[in-house]
């Protein structure tokens, strides 16, 4: 079962660039090559969207963070609560 996660590549300059909700069934340490649409020795090619990629030195990335989110279902079925609460919460009060 994968993982839905948030990849920052961080560069050399001070910028950062983050690839969102990035689903992989790899190890906690590969995560990163899946956000990634190819991987060579010197450079990473991301792609953002449909018109843009991204090609990043590899000597100029200074970190990548991979941060574990959760998925389009937990995130619906935390809504669905959050709606109920709000609804139990006011006929509660009489409304």
């Amino acid at each position: 079962m994968g993982k839905y996660f948030d990849i920052t590549f961080h560069t050399i300059d001070g910028k950062a660039i983050i690839k969102r909700n990035i689903y992989s069934e790899a190890t906690e340490t590969a995560v990163w090559q899946d956000a990634c649409k190819k991987v060579t020795a010197d450079n990473l090619y991301i792609e953002m969207n449909d018109t843009t990629l991204v090609n990043l030195l590899r000597n100029c990335v200074v970190r990548i963070d991979m941060t574990e989110v959760p998925g389009p279902t937990a995130k619906r079925s935390q809504r669905q609560d959050e709606f109920r609460d709000a609804v139990n919460t006011l006929s509660n009060i009489g409304l």
